[in-house]
């Protein structure tokens, strides 16, 4: 090959070397808003979020979709635009709104405190590690995740600053008091299953015995409110769950009795036919049985008439021993008389020294159980106190732990009403609404196809206290209830005035279908 021809193709391979390296650079930035560069990680981490979403819109307009199916998906539309076009233009106002996050804490002088870093730093290496391969393997690296989670410590400043308790648009702790009494509904309600032991809906003469006990219920607590208020009611209220709970045990026993009655019954008839196939041969069996004790009998007739016959005339030697004089003579019991003289000093002095080995014995075991009482003492006293610690470090029953605070809904606030989800039910919600303060305490039925409901409406101001509900986490909470939409409609209007440009290379590289979070 000649000298040119080797350059000509030296310079080619330059050539492609650059262009790929330059492809790869202009894709780094995904787009530039107002002149700030969005890295492409985070771009691509709101392209996933917008995925998601549109699949999720998509799912509500057909349930049966199978999202997993590509090719489906991309024939569909969102707002009047494809896919692709509706998750990429979702994407870039979130990259809009992160610049602007950005250049509004800086314009406002905010800082993040220790407390916060802390939390990031936390958050940040919490989410990473359980998906940094999926991350990398999507182009997101690190450094763009982390501009994401302190984005999101930013932007809850940015809401505190405008509108925290004494913030600069002026809203108040009794405003936002105000505006949680109303817009929270305190209750407790008991869930009545219409269904029995095995899972069966009950037929009308089950239900009514059901609507019977719920009535018998409701009575009860209309006395005990009558009689002693709310907090007769609560504790009636109480006795009543595990009323039922004992009920609800007793189906499911009872279900799986029947059930164990039913195995035993088919075990019996499978057991009653084996033992007819055998009768016969066990009869057979028993005849041949006979024939044989017959014969061994007569043998063992002879064996007892031979056993009595060598007993009569036997002499064996116990019995000749026995009946023989003894050969101990009286030599013998000269010689332990003689014995008996010569030990009797030895005796009284051994008895002496017993005496007073005994002495010192009782007095060491008077002390010994002296010590052991104290001890005994000493532990009983220990073991008491640790009870009383024991019972003195355990927290106190919950008094509302069967309670519920339900947020009012708000249909204005929703674009599709089949958003909208009620707790625990659209017709208990409904009727607790309808519940006025004079009647907080009052039972009342809510009767569905599956469940009968026992509702009770509480005063939700008596838990609004700085220990309970009205705690800095109550505040934080109603803040946020009430601003957090007008908050984000001003951050879109900032975003949307900002200038964006955006690279071509980027969003055809990082195409949603693209990417594979899975």
């Amino acid at each position: 090959m000649s000298i040119f021809k080797k350059a000509a193709a030296f310079l080619t391979a330059v050539g492609i070397a650059c262009s790929c390296a330059a492809c790869g650079y202009n894709t780094i930035n995904a787009l530039s808003v107002d002149g700030v560069d969005v890295p492409a990680g985070v771009y691509i981490y709101y392209v996933n979020s917008e995925y998601n979403n549109a699949l999720s819109e998509l799912q509500k307009e057909n349930k049966e979709l199978d999202t997993t199916d590509q090719e489906a998906v991309k024939a569909l539309t969102l707002d009047g635009k494809d896919i692709t076009t509706w998750v990429q233009d979702k994407a870039t106002e979130d990259c809009a709104k992160y610049v602007m996050i950005e250049k509004k804490f800086d314009e406002l002088g905010l800082e993040l405190d220790e407390e916060k870093k802390s939390n990031i730093s936390m958050m940040k290496e919490y989410y990473w590690n359980n998906s940094k391969e999926t991350f990398e393997k999507n182009g997101i690296s690190e450094a763009s995740f982390d501009k994401i989670v302190t984005s999101s410590y930013k932007s809850d400043e940015i809401f505190a600053y405008y509108y925290g308790v004494d913030g600069e648009n002026g809203v108040t702790e009794d405003e936002l008091y105000d505006f949680y009494k109303e817009d929270n509904i305190r209750c407790e309600y008991l869930t009545v299953s219409l269904k029995d032991g095995e899972g069966n809906l009950l037929k009308s003469d089950g239900k009514a015995e059901v609507m019977d006990m719920v009535k018998d219920y409701q009575h009860s607590l209309e006395t005990a409110l009558k009689s002693g208020g709310i907090d007769a009611v609560k504790s009636e209220m109480d006795a009543i769950r595990q009323d039922y709970q004992i009920y609800t045990e007793s189906l499911t026993a009872s279900a799986e009795d029947t059930e164990t009655e039913e195995e035993t019954d088919e075990e019996t008839t499978e057991e009653t036919t084996e033992e007819t196939t055998t009768d016969a041969d066990a009869a057979d069996s028993a005849a041949d049985e006979d024939d044989t004790t017959e014969a061994e009998d007569s043998a063992a007739d002879e064996d007892d008439t031979t056993e009595a016959e060598t007993e009569e005339g036997e002499v064996t030697a116990e019995t000749f021993n026995e009946a023989a004089p003894s050969a101990t003579t009286e030599a013998e019991t000269e010689t332990v008389g003689d014995e008996d003289d010569t030990t009797e000093a030895e005796t009284k002095e051994d008895s002496e020294d017993e005496a007073e080995t005994e002495e010192e014995t009782d007095e060491e075991s008077e002390t010994e159980e002296a010590s052991d009482e104290d001890e005994s003492t000493v532990d009983a006293d220990l073991l008491t106190a640790g009870d009383e610690e024991s019972a003195g470090d355990e927290e106190p029953a919950d008094p509302y732990a069967n309670e519920s605070i339900i947020s009012v809904i708000h249909e204005e606030d929703y674009d599709d009403p089949e958003d909208i989800s009620y707790n625990p039910s659209e017709k208990v919600y409904k009727k607790l609404l309808e519940i006025d303060e004079k009647d907080y305490g009052k039972p009342y039925i809510v009767e569905e196809d599956e469940n009968y409901y026992l509702v009770i409406r509480y005063d939700i101001e008596d838990r609004m206290t700085e220990d309970d509900l009205w705690g800095e986490d109550g505040i934080q909470s109603a803040l946020h209830t009430k601003y957090s939409k007008t908050f984000e409609d001003e951050l879109k209007g900032w975003a949307d005035a900002l200038n964006i440009q955006r690279n071509a290379a980027a969003y055809k590289r990082y195409d949603p279908f693209k990417l594979d979070f899975s």
